[in-house]
């Protein structure tokens, strides 16, 4: 003898299996999943790509790395630059710079773990925004 489903069970199934929903869950696990990249993986190869645009003058620390809701903005949160050789130019320049928060306009960043090139191309324009911004 078969069980009787509930009429709310039966509603519940339908409503998480529905394409909506189904569509929601695939871009909150995209979302995150982006967003995890970028916290670890890229925000490594950004502290990489910086140093080698600085010429070996400015290390990088950026505390957090995220997407926005639309998947087509990184947003970078208290960003610090650290001078290599405070020794040199101290006189003449901070030691340090700090960036509270810089939103950067990124289309198609949910491809990015996949296509390497891109990526390469994105922590560039990343780099030059970053360099941009602590020098005004």
């Amino acid at each position: 003898m078969k069980k009787k489903r509930g009429p709310v069970r039966i509603w519940l199934t339908a409503f998480i299996l529905s394409p909506g929903m189904i569509f929601t869950q695939a871009y909150f696990l995209l979302w995150l999943s982006t967003n995890v990249w970028l916290d670890h993986a890229f925000k490594q190869h950004l502290k990489q790509v910086f140093v080698a645009e600085t010429g070996q003058g400015y290390q990088l620390d950026v505390r957090s790395l995220r997407t926005g809701p639309g998947l087509n903005s990184i947003i970078l949160k208290k960003l610090e630059l650290f001078r290599v050789d405070p020794a040199e130019n101290q006189q003449n320049e901070q030691t340090t710079r700090e960036i509270s928060e810089l939103r950067i306009d990124c289309p198609n960043l949910s491809f990015l773990p996949f296509r390497p090139s891109d990526e390469m191309l994105s922590l560039q324009k990343v780099s030059e925004r970053i360099i941009s911004r602590s020098n005004q």
